[in-house]
């Protein structure tokens, strides 16, 4: 079995093949992984580590001293679990009015502010969370007048299709919402594309990938 080590070596040798010479950032998806893979990943030169439980990332904090890491909340919001939230270097799940309203809140309570990227619902699926395309432009604005929450960019998980390369078409379309509001919002990140996908991603315009299993190996839950 490789070490985590090598899974990265990997990973930046396909992702350089694939990514026309652009910087893309790995963030290391930590659900159920023990914390001594994590501390191994971390040894290896991650330096972001993605959360999508918000009592799981605590629990990784304290056990996990490092100021050097980037916290980034993935996980769906629950408005009852924001104030959990407020110590996350980057919020990659802002998707509704009311928990951006009160995690805004919170954190004016603290004086700090944190960066935030809106999830979108690319595949339309009524079942997931997420900003519909269609009202992205209404969303952002109305975010700009949240002074706690720097808006840095977009994420989005596409419909779990299967062959992979189906999944392109949603890819494509974010690639270009990314376009399109980049230049207006002053957007840096497109967080989209994980184990399976994330090549496909990186050539439709991912600056930003999150990796679990071909990073860390088969979840031990």
């Amino acid at each position: 079995m490789a070490s985590i080590a090598e899974n990265i070596a990997l990973i930046k040798e396909q992702i350089a093949l694939v990514s026309k010479g652009r910087k893309i950032e790995i963030a290391a998806v930590t659900k159920h992984q023990p914390v001594e893979k994590v501390k191994e990943a971390i040894e290896a030169g991650i330096a972001k580590l993605a959360v999508n439980y918000a009592q799981e990332g605590d629990e990784l904090r304290l056990l996990i001293d490092n100021e050097n890491i980037e916290w980034h909340f993935i996980g769906h919001i629950q408005s009852r679990k924001v104030k959990y939230l407020t110590e996350y270097h980057c919020i990659q799940s802002i998707d509704r009015m009311e928990v951006a309203q009160e995690l805004n809140l919170r954190l004016e309570k603290k004086q700090r502010a944190v960066y935030v990227l809106i999830e979108v619902n690319i595949g339309r699926e009524p079942q997931k969370s997420g900003v519909l395309p269609e009202r992205l432009n209404d969303f952002l604005e109305r975010l700009a007048a949240l002074p706690n929450l720097k808006v840095i960019g977009l994420m989005a998980i596409p419909p779990m299709i299967h062959p992979v390369e189906d999944r392109r078409v949603y890819f494509k379309e974010m690639g270009q919402l990314f376009k399109q509001y980049r230049p207006l919002y002053s957007l840096e990140i497109l967080s989209m594309g994980t184990s399976e996908d994330y090549l496909l991603a990186i050539q439709e315009g991912a600056t930003m990938v999150r990796l679990g299993t071909c990073l860390f190996g088969h979840r031990s839950v």
